[in-house]
């Protein structure tokens, strides 16, 4: 019993293996991110904290604002 087991063990650690190996390949993304250009996504990155970071600034703005006539 316990050498089937290990053998069972032993079978599905190859199979694993084995399908790793047909998906370590996988599709060429490479004539889609040629296009790419980092000083671009940088960019669009920093313009997003920029955005979400000014409706937190603008509120913390306000209320300071608030608190210092009221």
């Amino acid at each position: 019993m316990k050498e089937a087991k290990t053998l069972g063990v032993a079978a599905a650690a190859g199979s694993a293996v084995a399908s790793v190996n047909a998906f370590a390949v996988g599709p060429d993304f490479s004539s889609i991110l040629t296009g790419l250009d980092s000083s671009t996504a940088i960019t669009a990155l920093v313009g997003a904290g920029v955005i979400l970071a000014g409706v937190g600034f603008a509120k913390w703005a306000t209320k300071k604002v608030a608190r210092f006539f009221g």
